[in-house]
């Protein structure tokens, strides 16, 4: 069963999502989906991982790739 999580444009950058994407491929199958003011990510784990684990660890690198994209810019 896929986890879903939805990421607010006013928060998370699109383009966080899709490197978080492409940094977990191997551990999930991972659909993007662009809706509205927001990003719908459904997330099926590949293997014998934990899907909140996987899940939670996805969220923490959205975020990281948004701090660390934001910061550049700002420089």
């Amino acid at each position: 069963m896929a986890e879903q999580v939805t990421f607010d444009r006013s928060l998370y950058l699109p383009e966080a999502v899709d490197a978080a994407a492409a940094a977990y491929a191997e551990h999930a199958k991972i659909e993007v989906t662009p809706a509205g003011d927001s990003v719908v990510v459904a997330l099926s784990v590949i293997g014998e991982h934990d899907p909140q684990t996987v899940t939670n660890a996805f969220c923490n690198h959205v975020l990281y790739e948004t701090i660390a994209r934001m910061r550049q810019t700002a420089e």
